[in-house]
């Protein structure tokens, strides 16, 4: 991954882990429907000066939609189960085991040796920070709705990254699929809680607004990315997130730092500058 890339995806971690705090402090289906209105109001007035997808695209941006979909629903549901410091690391650690596999399959984009090599050691960080068992076993619903939000990640990543390298650009398929996604999820959210969802959004409307400003500049640099480097280092790169949130779980959860984790950690640091300064061999 170019340097560049590399700085901006580790400040798009740091918002990444910060937003899943917030809606982990709360209600999480409104404050995930609820930011993104906030995203869709935000980028809007770019609908008019970016092209229209093409007809070859609209495809990508329907399974784009459902796949995100998925994700905020199974999202919902493991944070109402489980910590942020568990729920958060088993959501993303399994991200880049599926991202390699969907990347090679769908786009003939299999890693290269010194990029697997970060994969992995950052898999196996995340995946110790999601077996520490200070407070028992994870919930059975919890662990199981965070790895299909895993795959679901992976799936939307390689989703994302082809509708980026469309004719018409990163910025056309970013600007008309985070609008549309936005309006979708909420028509979904408003499915599942009813009329009460738009006094839950009222009534959080601080962490809406804080969570939907953060959510759209990370997703906005991890689009970018996905547009120029290959999907599976980039989705590797991005669960940088996972370090960001340990931290905040720690210092504004309270949850517990462990030796295992501050281990895990430093794996996935390893891994993190194995994918950005390792040549491809």
């Amino acid at each position: 991954m170019d340097p560049v890339a590399a700085s901006l995806m580790l400040m798009a971690g740091l918002l990444h882990a910060t937003w899943h705090a917030i809606v982990k402090t709360g209600s999480s289906l409104s404050l995930l429907a609820g930011m993104g209105l906030v995203s869709s109001v935000l980028i809007l007035p770019f609908m008019f000066l970016v092209p229209v997808p093409a007809p070859s695209t609209w495809p990508l941006i329907v399974a784009s939609l459902v796949l995100h979909a998925g994700y905020k629903a199974s999202l919902a549901t493991a944070y109402r189960s489980a910590e942020l410091g568990r729920s958060y690391p088993i959501a993303r650690g399994a991200v880049p085991l599926f991202a390699t596999l969907f990347a090679s399959l769908g786009l003939q984009q299999p890693p290269r040796s010194g990029q697997l090599i970060g994969i992995a050691v950052i898999v196996l960080g995340i995946t110790g920070l999601a077996r520490d068992r200070i407070h028992g076993p994870v919930d059975r619903r919890a662990f199981w709705a965070a790895i299909c939000a895993a795959a679901l990640v992976a799936g939307y990543s390689v989703v994302d990254g082809a509708g980026t390298r469309q004719i018409e650009g990163w910025a056309s398929f970013t600007v008309w699929m985070i609008v549309l996604d936005s309006v979708a999820f909420f028509l979904v959210a408003m499915m599942l809680r009813g009329p009460a969802l738009v006094w839950e959004i009222r009534d959080a409307w601080i962490p809406v607004l804080i969570a939907g400003t953060l959510g759209l500049a990370s997703f906005v640099v991890f689009l970018w990315a996905l547009s120029r480097n290959p999907i599976a280092n980039v989705v590797a790169f991005r669960e940088c997130s996972v370090l960001f949130a340990t931290l905040i779980g720690v210092l504004f959860l309270k949850e517990h730092a462990t030796p295992r984790r501050l281990c895990c950690a430093a794996l996935i640091a390893a891994g993190l500058v194995a994918i950005a300064l390792l040549k491809p061999g």
